[in-house]
């Protein structure tokens, strides 16, 4: 009698066991649905203000794989570093549609002034920016926190879906941005966040990664000038101090192009090419190898920083403190990057040097 109870208590057990199973099972999937709704709109209340238009979001089939394969992904689109940190689609509950109109992208770059930036961008299916946030920040107050103010995010929207670039004397082109006045290395992360969630866009809902256009690094230092009819001018390797003179080109009936390494960069040996022509004007410049960290010294292969040498006279250059007064051969020094802009420098006067010793009415 006593076994016979014991095993109907034990019967009695495993069906109230396996009906309470059951019950939490109907009761997930009933709420499973609504739950993750407000998760995603929990999300979405964050990233409105840069889809205003947005009527409701979706989360996107396989997102965890996406976002943690995005910073391979953005590493190899030339944005070490970054990382895509959430996605959403951006639907319309007015149709049976499943095709999103836009995305949500957060991303972050590690590389601000006070350490990591996280924006959000929204855009349109077809492409274009619809707004722009930075979502959290470590940047000093009263400079790289202006990051956050209207007058710097509202330059995204209606822009394209495309690289984008900033520049310290006023945006001239379609993709430019003005930078943040005393605090370029802010502009730099930000920029960086919002071209990782671009690139991110791009690979994965867009079409494929925008090809980026090689130049040839010497077209830069004598522009207008085919670099393969420029020929290779006769000449030992001559050093100096912190610095190797290793080639010359010569650019017939024009002038030289004088390739130097400087090797006083924070990173290492920092290479550059300096056309001169025969009138004794600075042609073109071009950084040819440049380990420095991409925000910072890696600004040296800027068109932008490359711009300032052209047009001055083949004699002794010198920089000012970032947004300075620039006089005759003077250059805007890299913001926070002082080491870098003078290996540069090292690397220009020692090109100019030789120029003057070996090649100046040759």
């Amino acid at each position: 009698m006593k076994k016979s109870s014991t095993l109907t208590n034990t019967l009695v057990l495993v069906v109230v066991t396996f009906v309470a199973i059951l019950a939490l099972s109907v009761v997930y999937q009933v709420t499973k649905a609504p739950i993750e709704q407000a998760e995603i709109n929990a999300r979405a209340e964050v990233y409105k203000v840069v889809y205003p238009e947005a009527e409701d979001f979706a989360q996107i089939d396989n997102t965890e794989a996406l976002l943690e394969g995005s910073a391979d992904l953005l590493s190899e689109a030339g944005y070490s570093g970054c990382f895509v940190n959430d996605v959403l689609a951006v639907v319309d509950p007015a149709t049976s549609s499943t095709a999103p109109k836009g995305y949500v992208i957060a991303a972050t770059s590690p590389s601000g002034y006070g350490g990591n930036i996280q924006v959000a961008i929204g855009i349109t299916a077809d492409g274009v920016l619809t707004g722009f946030n930075v979502v959290s920040h470590a940047e000093t107050a009263g400079l790289g926190s202006k990051c956050t103010e209207p007058a710097f995010t509202e330059q995204f929207k209606g822009k394209k879906a495309e690289t984008l670039a900033y520049s310290k004397t006023g945006a001239s082109a379609d993709n430019e941005i003005d930078a943040i006045g005393g605090a370029t290395i802010t502009t730099g992360a930000v920029t960086d966040a919002a071209n990782a969630a671009i690139a991110f866009y791009q690979a994965h809902f867009g079409g494929g990664l925008t090809p980026v256009e090689e130049v040839d690094p010497m077209a830069k230092a004598f522009p207008d000038v085919d670099p393969e009819s420029m020929i290779d001018h006769k000449m030992d390797e001559v050093s100096g101090e912190n610095y190797t003179v290793n080639a010359v080109k010569e650019v017939k009936d024009a002038g030289y192009v004088v390739i130097v390494t400087a090797h006083n960069g924070y990173d290492g040996d920092l290479q550059i090419a300096l056309g001169i022509g025969n009138d004794g004007i600075i042609k073109g410049f071009s950084t040819l190898i440049c380990n420095e960290t991409k925000t910072l010294g890696g600004q040296c292969t800027s068109d932008e920083f490359a711009a300032q040498f052209v047009g001055m006279k083949a004699d002794p250059v010198s920089h000012v403190a970032s947004g300075a007064k620039m006089e005759n051969n003077e250059i805007d020094m890299i913001a926070g990057a002082t080491i870098t802009t003078d290996a540069v420098l090292t690397a220009v006067n020692g090109a100019i040097d030789y120029y003057h010793k070996e090649l100046k009415g040759a």
